[in-house]
């Protein structure tokens, strides 16, 4: 196969879902970036993930954040 894209992680971190800054909601680029727009999409994701082995959502829960580069393809 031939890659479709090649990423570079820069920085992997472990916070309270609580916690997550407006910083990375905008990096993460999803809807229009806010940090409200993040935490309602997420914690609906995490919400049905969990309940699904039994367990519950919690504000304070542990995420792990990463920020990366796109390497492949170079974006002009």
């Amino acid at each position: 196969g031939e890659a479709v894209c090649i990423i570079q992680t820069k920085k992997v971190y472990v916070t309270p879902f609580c916690d997550v800054t407006e910083e990375h909601a905008y990096k993460e680029g999803e809807g229009d970036r806010s940090l409200d727009f993040w935490r309602k999409t997420h914690q609906q994701f995490f919400a049905q993930c969990l309940q699904e082995v039994g367990l519950k959502f919690s504000p304070d829960m542990q995420v792990v954040c990463e920020e990366f580069e796109l390497v492949y393809p170079k974006v002009q």
